[in-house]
């Protein structure tokens, strides 16, 4: 018997392109099921003392409330689960969606596939026999364990342990041993086989993220127009004529790189740039603030806050009492530890 999950649907027809991503009538971004495990949610989801059904609506709830922050069309997806797997979880999901997805499945000791919008579990072939005894030894990071049992967790754990504290249940014959970057497993229940499987690929695809940001500003004489879009963000060509107004002088900063969250101010060439930049949906939360060179008037401060996708540029400007302008530019790209764009290397 399968319990099918589902949201109700949110419709809106992809009326244009802004550079290569489809956007709503509305204005709203869309993306599409395979971006799903690209897709970095707002907050940690707690599925604390929840079943495995439950603990897939609070993220589904999760998933659209990331969506209405992110400005992006939510997707109506189901998840068909079988009956009886209602043994309370015991920690909290971060991270993308998918991966968020993935361990919950793997800590229920279930298989999941996706077909379009639907997310089918069920429970691994042979996992209701007995089975003879089986030894496997699996490659993981050495922070493993940490990862697996979350906060609270102290080095004198044994692995084991590690995973009781996210509330699984072991068999009896189910042995695990961690030896540097070696987890070494001995079971005799396909259940805990796939558990343990689960939960080494869920942490072991995850890839650290940061983010860098490509900061310039503009001085724009008196006297010379140039109009921003109204939702601040900006194509290359568009930047390019901005740079093409006389008299126009742009400072470049050094790229800055970031993790999620992280709060910074940086100096440079008489200017202040302060940024808090935060991963969500497929893009950055942008949240800067400029204070530019004062020109022998009083220091004014560009504000700049809101949602950006990967790889785009936001601008906000402010405009002085002699007519002139200051435009601050942003483009903000998701990178991974190495500094490698994480869209191009996919």
């Amino acid at each position: 018997m399968l319990v099918a999950l589902s949201v109700g649907a949110i419709t809106s027809c992809a009326t244009s392109v802004s550079g290569n991503r489809a956007v709503a009538a509305d204005g709203r971004s869309i993306h599409r099921a395979n971006q799903l495990d690209d897709f970095i949610l707002e907050k940690p989801v707690s599925v604390q003392g929840l079943g495995t059904k439950a603990a897939l609506e609070n993220l589904d709830r999760e998933y659209r409330s990331s969506c209405r922050k992110a400005g992006a069309v939510p997707l109506d997806l189901t998840y068909d689960v079988p009956a009886g797997y209602e043994r309370p979880l015991k920690f909290e999901v971060n991270g993308t969606f998918e991966h968020a997805l993935r361990e919950i499945a793997a800590v229920s000791g279930l298989e999941w596939k996706r077909s379009g919008n639907a997310y089918r579990f069920q429970a691994p072939e042979g996992v209701r026999e007995g089975g003879g005894l089986t030894q496997e030894t699996l490659s993981v990071p050495p922070d493993f364990l940490s990862r697996v049992a979350g906060s609270g967790y102290e080095h004198t754990w044994s692995a084991r342990g590690a995973f009781e504290k996210r509330g699984v249940s072991f068999d009896p014959s189910t042995r695990l041993k961690m030896t540097g970057t070696s987890l070494h497993v001995e079971s005799r229940s396909p259940a805990d086989r796939v558990v343990v499987s689960g939960m080494v690929d869920a942490i072991t695809g995850e890839t650290p993220l940061q983010i860098r940001t490509d900061a310039q500003t503009f001085e724009v004489p008196a006297g010379q127009s140039w109009q921003a879009p109204a939702n601040g963000m900006v194509t290359d060509s568009q930047l390019a004529d901005l740079r093409r107004i006389p008299g126009v002088r742009e400072t470049a900063y050094p790229p800055l790189s970031s993790r999620h969250n992280e709060r910074g101010q940086f100096e440079f060439q008489g200017e202040t740039l302060r940024l808090q930049p935060k991963l969500l949906g497929l893009g950055v939360q942008v949240d800067a603030a400029l204070t530019p060179k004062t020109r022998g008037a009083r220091p004014g401060t560009i504000a700049m806050e809101g949602q950006s996708p990967d790889g785009g540029t936001r601008v906000a400007t402010i405009t002085r009492a002699d007519g002139s302008r200051a435009i601050l530019a942003l483009t903000t790209t998701i990178i991974d530890a190495t500094g490698r764009s994480v869209k191009q290397a996919r």
